[in-house]
């Protein structure tokens, strides 16, 4: 057996490690030792199909069974024991496939703490996938051949390349049968989409297994319920439906790649018909592109009439998305309570609340003042004496599962009372022990104290989202602090802002705002950039700014700004410390910017005049 650690002679196993039996203790049992549990009874069953499109639109399916599944895991977690010490990190960075959940399974096998990354793809994305292993400092990297020596050069060499498709079944009998712990590190899951230090959520065995059991129990999931995905196994949801849940549940996983989704929509609904799908999911822009690809969906031989959880999360769930994806594919068969809207973040390990089988999601029609006031004011269908001028309609994200939700002040902690919006706390064993060698950022959001009418409580984690509960259920408005999400990714304000004034000299230094503004429900949210140019607005069609800008950002972060703004120097709302006030800038956008999105002459963006 190969010792991953260095080159030369290959090595045995040596560990140290005391083995632990593969029993239940307490109640508890690591996913691991689950599917060690599956593979004897249920050997020949498929459990893991990787559909790939590129030499057959019908889709080629890789099988492996919970046999296969189990004893790949087992071979490479022994090549792993040799290698390194138990508790190293081991980043996987496979493409969408097979490898990626046997390399992520192999390391909870092995006590590794895997760090569920993507392959250096895309150029656009190596500073952020460079900064996360800097942060993660992995022993060792997983992969495949074709990425074998872009995963090299992102360590300089430091870290060795393991190939995981080359692991020898045969070793599989050198495995340690290692039980871990419910405390110790199962995985980092990165939340931060930002090139600055990223922010790794420590995922315990413990986490790990709640929060598929809530998954599981929340929408209805078991051995005979099969489960499609394309969702990117990296991110917290594609890896709780791609990997987790199936292998947790004893279900058949049928997974596709991303990008076959974004060329062609309807694989996706053909895969879930196909394969009987009970359970699938996406982010809201998901649902959008099925419903403009997919333009006569009646006249499709497509019957999803299987489907009994779509969930909708990762994004702003859209009403109006909702309804049209429902609508336009209720003609194949959809019932009409399929999707479900749902709430979920890493630092919670992937779920909060959704929407059960069987229940269709909830739409409240609220006074639009009231909102902005704080205040949660339902709008009767009946006349009112003094109707409001503006209504807003959210979707409720259905009831928590197996964890506590309770909505506070987010300056003091105090816990508001119904019918107030407030920042989201959640209490539960799906709470993340914490962010990775980050005590002091952990300390701003993990492990806070409530103070409710009665008394104190720890053990709180805060989310930094907005919202209320209402009936039961979770209503999330937005985000407290900045992050653009833009097509379900996170984009930080600051890296656009740097991106754009890196490529636009004329700019007044520290003088560019990103902010994200409402669009309409099929397309998402709107990405704004305002430029203070040091000559003036005036000057910016000789300088080709909007050309420039929208080009520098699609090129640096994949997305292109809806709109670009000039405008004079010391227009952007700052604090006194001299830090941009996005929050008003985007205020100040909304008020002021003709719904055309074409600013007109005169218009005032903060406090001078364009």
């Amino acid at each position: 057996m190969p010792d991953l650690s260095r080159t030369g002679p290959a090595s045995t196993v040596t560990s140290g490690t005391r083995s632990t039996p593969l029993v239940p203790t307490g109640g508890w049992t690591p996913l691991p030792a689950v599917l060690n549990g599956h593979a004897a009874r249920l050997r020949d069953r498929p459990a893991l199909s990787f559909v790939s499109y590129g030499h057959d639109e019908g889709g080629l399916w890789q099988n492996l069974t919970f046999g296969q599944v189990d004893l790949r895991a087992r071979a490479l977690a022994a090549a792993l024991e040799a290698g390194f010490p138990r508790g190293s990190r081991v980043a996987v960075l496979c493409p969408q496939g097979n490898e990626y959940s046997l390399g992520l399974l192999a390391c909870l096998y092995a006590g590794m703490t895997a760090v569920p990354l993507f392959p250096p793809e895309d150029p656009r994305r190596q500073n952020q996938l460079a900064a996360v292993l800097a942060d993660a400092d992995p022993v060792c990297l997983l992969t495949v051949g074709p990425a074998a020596a872009a995963c090299q050069e992102l360590t300089d060499g430091r870290a060795p390349v393991w190939l995981v498709e080359e692991t020898d079944p045969g070793w599989a009998a050198g495995w340690s049968r290692y039980r871990a712990g419910p405390e110790e590190p199962a995985y980092l899951q990165y939340t931060s989409g930002s090139t600055g230090r990223p922010a790794g959520a420590v995922i315990t065995h413990a986490n790990l297994v709640a929060s598929t059991r809530q998954v599981i129990d929340g929408c209805g999931l078991g051995a005979e319920t099969p489960i499609a995905s394309w969702l990117p196994l990296f991110h917290d949801m594609g890896l709780s439906i791609g990997v987790l849940a199936p292998m947790l549940a004893g279900a058949h996983l049928a997974l596709m790649s991303p990008l076959a989704f974004i060329q062609r929509p309807v694989r996706w609904l053909r895969l879930l018909d196909a394969h009987r799908a009970h359970f699938s999911g996406g982010p809201n822009f998901a649902y959008d592109l099925c419903v403009r690809k997919v333009p006569d969906p009646a006249g499709l031989d497509l019957d999803l009439s299987c489907v009994r959880v779509l969930t909708n999360g990762a994004e702003p769930v859209r009403v109006g998305t909702l309804r049209r994806f429902s609508e336009a594919f209720a003609a194949c068969g959809l019932a009409g309570d399929a999707v479900k809207p749902s709430y979920g973040l890493a630092e919670a390990t992937v779920l909060v609340a959704c929407n059960r089988p069987g229940q269709r999601w909830t739409e409240l029609a609220l006074d639009s003042e009231a909102l902005s006031a704080g205040l949660v004011r339902v709008v009767n269908d009946r006349v009112e004496e003094q109707p409001p001028k503006r209504v807003t309609t959210v979707v409720g994200c259905g009831r928590p599962v197996a964890q506590e939700v309770r909505v506070a002040d987010p300056e003091t902690g105090v816990e508001r009372e119904p019918g107030q919006v407030g920042e989201l706390w959640l209490r539960g064993p799906n709470i993340a022990a914490g962010y990775w060698r980050q005590p002091a950022r952990s300390a701003e959001l993990f492990d806070r104290t409530l103070k409710t009418t009665d008394g104190s409580r720890p053990g709180w984690l805060r989310t930094g989202d907005l919202g209320f509960l209402h009936g039961g259920e979770v209503f999330v408005l937005g985000r407290l602090k900045d992050v653009i999400i833009l097509h379900g990714a996170n984009h930080a304000p600051s890296d656009i802002e740097d991106t754009v004034r890196r490529a636009i000299g004329e700019a007044v230094p520290g003088g560019v705002a990103a902010f994200a503004v409402p669009g309409t429900d099929a397309e998402g949210d709107r990405l704004i950039v305002v430029v203070e140019l040091a000559a003036g607005a005036d000057t910016a069609e000789d300088v080709g700014l909007r050309r420039r800008v929208q080009t520098a950002v699609a090129e640096g972060h994949g997305v292109r700004p809806h709109n670009v703004v000039a405008v004079r120097r010391g227009t952007l709302p700052r604090t006194t410390s001299g830090k941009l006030r996005r929050g008003d800038c985007r205020r100040h956008y909304l008020a002021t910017v003709s719904t055309t999105d074409t600013p007109p002459r005169g218009t005032e963006i903060g406090n001078e005049v364009t």
